[in-house]
């Protein structure tokens, strides 16, 4: 929603403007207001509008003033500045200085409705943009710190891509891996959501919590584990209690009401050891079962019998997830059969199959929250996965996670037939279709649909839980990792085939999108 803050220094035309109309029915929250500029510019610092309506006439700092310190400040910010009829002038040269528009006094709420909506969309603009960067910084840092655990090989040119992304991780330094489990996601579907919502926050504790000289990365992986990567320091020698992680432990249970279990690997020089400490500490993650939860498990600790687990590939949740995406429930339902049919030809523990079955289901809570669906809303009250894996046989874990897949496809296809849902569903089909298209754009879409730019942006966000932009990016990536993987196509046919004139910029793009490039990804 865009922030507007209003400012004035006569109270009764302030109470005008807060009530004058209904803000969010446009789209628009009133996140403060100011009786004079220089209160006006302070809480712009402090709340970040996005619109600031202003009198120009205002002691200690006057409107003309206000503009010019908050294009300073920020040139995104948008000023409109109120005037009377004796004060044109200054209006006129506020124009000059930056001011998108201004309104004379005294003005129909019609007019500042017009005005308003007039600034949305190329707001609206501005703030997608600015929310894909954020977000895009996220997701290379991501997927960068994904490939580290899941690849089975690492170039070690891959340092200097995670130095691009102030991810200070070499070669030479020593690393061990924490994943963390939250237990209490499968008591019921409350719980569930609530947890699956808290992850980053239960990283930023964790963060701030433990050893601050030890630099520390949190991400999640596909099964929904917050994983740390940490970086010893070679002057600094591994102080990691009992008793701390112990105090997280129960901090987290008490503040949040979530309980944890929290496996650790062992300590490795060099990246490749990265992966290797990842998978130690899912392996001390499984022996939850055994060993009781809301603890801390180090795999030092455990005994080598008990460590003879195997690993079933993560691609397959790759697979899984993208199948989800694409709405494929024949495919996601196959793969899901393949995981059984594997943990039965190998022989995987009781143990071992309960903890791939949680997750199968953390992968499956983990897509409804990012596709922005609310999962009291997308499954029965009565899902509880906890007592079904937890003291179910085989086959029932087995028939209860192959349904709550079906649900939720059945609750996808369902909600096809709203008006948002039929209108993101017919966008994501055309760009299915034209993704290969170097000249295809948002006009090509809106065009397409007849539906306004803003309108169809809000409805696709809304109901894909991603930008446009990025699930262009997104189609592009998928297809283009694919064929590198074929080995059949030169990448400068790669890059023609996914919708990119120039090689050199399609090889930017992946390097971004993947952390690597083509050429180091084949």
């Amino acid at each position: 929603m865009i922030k507007v803050m209003i400012v004035d220094d006569m109270p009764i035309f302030l109470e005008y403007l807060r009530t004058a109309i209904d803000w969010e029915v446009y789209g628009f929250e009133l996140c403060c207001e100011a009786r004079n500029g220089q209160e006006a510019y302070e809480k712009a610092l402090l709340y970040k509008p996005d619109i600031v309506l202003s009198d120009i006439m205002m002691p200690y700092l006057d409107g003309l003033t206000l503009a010019e310190n908050l294009r300073q400040l920020n040139p995104e910010i948008a000023v409109v500045l109120i005037t009377g009829n004796s004060e044109f002038e200054y209006a006129r040269k506020a124009l000059r200085l930056g001011v998108v528009d201004y309104i004379v006094k005294p003005f129909e709420k019609e007019e500042l409705i017009l005005t308003l909506l007039n600034l949305q969309d190329n707001i609206n603009k501005v703030l997608e943009s600015r929310t894909w960067k954020e977000d895009e910084l996220y997701l290379k840092r991501e997927q960068l710190l994904r490939h580290l655990i899941y690849a089975k090989s690492i170039d070690l040119k891959m340092s200097e891509s995670l130095t691009q992304l102030g991810l200070h991780l070499t070669n030479e330094n020593s690393f061990f891996a924490i994943s963390i489990e939250i237990e209490s996601n499968f008591e019921n579907i409350h719980l569930s959501e609530k947890a699956m919502n808290w992850k980053s926050v239960i990283g930023n504790i964790y963060d701030n919590y433990m050893e601050s000289d030890i630099p520390k990365y949190f991400f999640t992986d596909y099964e929904g584990h917050v994983v740390f990567i940490n970086r010893i320091n070679e002057d600094k020698e591994l102080s990691l209690e009992d008793e701390d992680l112990e105090h997280f432990i129960q901090f987290i249970k008490q503040k949040l009401q979530l309980d944890v279990t929290i496996g650790i690997g062992g300590i490795y020089t060099g990246l490749p050891g990265i992966r290797t400490s990842y998978l130690e500490s899912i392996n001390a993650l499984s022996h939850r079962f055994k060993r009781g939860g809301n603890k801390a498990i180090k795999y030092d600790m455990i005994t080598l019998e008990e460590k003879t687990y195997g690993f079933y590939s993560a691609e397959i949740n790759e697979i899984i997830l993208k199948n989800l995406h694409h709405q494929n429930a024949e495919k996601t339902l196959a793969v899901i059969d393949s995981v059984f049919q594997e943990a039965d030809l190998k022989g995987f523990s009781s143990e071992y199959r309960k903890m791939i079955n949680m997750g199968l289901i953390s992968l499956l809570l983990s897509y409804i929250v990012k596709a922005r669906k609310n999962i009291s809303d997308v499954l029965p009250q009565t899902f509880r996965p906890s007592s079904v894996i937890y003291t179910g046989t085989d086959e029932e874990q087995r028939i209860f996670i192959k349904d709550a897949y079906r649900i939720v496809f059945d609750y996808l296809a369902s909600h096809l037939d709203t008006k948002s849902g039929q209108i993101a569903w017919d966008a994501k089909k055309f760009i299915d279709s034209n993704y290969n298209n170097p000249e295809f754009g948002m006009n090509d879409l809106s065009k397409k649909l007849l539906i306004n730019q803003t309108y169809l942006r809000r409805m696709f966000k809304n109901e894909m839980g991603m930008t446009i932009s990025e699930y262009l990016t997104k189609v592009r990536m998928e297809h283009a990792k694919e064929m590198i993987l074929e080995g059949f196509y030169k990448l400068s046919a790669i890059s023609e085939l996914v919708g990119y004139r120039d090689a050199g910029y399609f090889s930017k793009c992946f390097k971004l999108y993947y952390g690597v490039s083509p050429s180091e990804y084949q």
